[in-house]
């Protein structure tokens, strides 16, 4: 190989780099927005989270009833939507382990937070929206989705 043409790689693969750090860098700056809620807006999350996932185990329709706005809508990975009372009447008649979720993402949108979280056991997604109904969160909505190994796709 002569060494014009190996400079001419060489300029190409320098580009490919720097183009590959600037996308790398955007993609950071990126995600850093979309966790930009304030650290009391996040514990009120988490607190809310871990209460709505306790009255699922506990089968507790009252606790789910305070959690849950009226007009809630759960849609589920296959596509079913369920309005509250029918996705209360659904929990209470399951048998769910404990389980915990980790706070991939949260963004505030003045009293509407939208959280993403994702199950411990990283196969299940939770999208879900809390507005601030007074001083109380409660959740409106929430969509499951699974998730597939980078072996799967």
């Amino acid at each position: 190989m002569n060494i014009d043409l190996r400079h001419q790689y060489l300029k190409v693969a320098y580009f490919l780099l720097a183009a590959a750090a600037l996308l790398l860098s955007q993609r950071v700056s990126a995600d850093s927005r979309i966790d930009s809620v304030e650290p009391s807006v996040r514990a009120e999350m988490t607190k809310l989270v871990e209460a709505w996932i306790d009255a699922e185990v506990q089968r507790d329709a009252k606790a789910l009833e305070e959690i849950l706005h009226e007009d809630f809508l759960s849609t589920f990975a296959s596509g079913t939507t369920l309005a509250r009372d029918a996705y209360i009447d659904f929990i209470v008649g399951l048998d769910i382990p404990p389980f915990k979720v980790i706070n991939e993402s949260m963004i505030q949108h003045g009293e509407v937070v939208v959280v993403v979280d994702v199950s411990e056991s990283g196969t299940t997604k939770f999208n879900w929206i809390a507005i601030k109904q007074g001083d109380r969160w409660k959740v409106v909505s929430q969509t499951f989705s699974n998730i597939k190994s980078p072996e799967a796709e």
